[in-house]
């Protein structure tokens, strides 16, 4: 994987890990121990992690956010939820006595 890849290393990358890849790629190692190697590779590996995470999150909240706007949109166009139910039946207003009379008369 490459930075500038879409399926990992982008632009929220910080300035530091970002430092420690360059140093990384500059340095031939040699002074530095096996186990710093690996605690730098664990840190940059976590940072990715963590980056990734927070992108699922994202998504998923956008998701959820777009499909409650569709929803509601689609609710309110087939006439379901909000202002559009003003449109009363007309027996809805009326009283008992109005209601049992227009249904005697029917």
């Amino acid at each position: 994987m490459e930075p500038g890849d879409s399926s990992g290393w982008n632009e929220s990358w910080t300035g530091r890990a970002k430092e420690m890849i360059g140093t990384g790629k500059r340095s031939d190692g040699s002074e530095w121990s096996a186990e710093r190697r690996e605690r730098i590779l664990q840190q940059v590996l976590a940072r990715v992690e963590r980056a990734r995470e927070r992108r699922r999150w994202l998504r998923a909240f956008g998701a959820g956010a777009s499909t409650v706007l569709l929803v509601a949109l689609l609710l309110r166009l087939i006439g379901v939820g909000g202002p559009a139910q003003e449109h009363k039946p007309e027996l809805v207003g009326k009283s008992a006595v109005q209601r049992l009379a227009a249904a005697e008369t029917r």
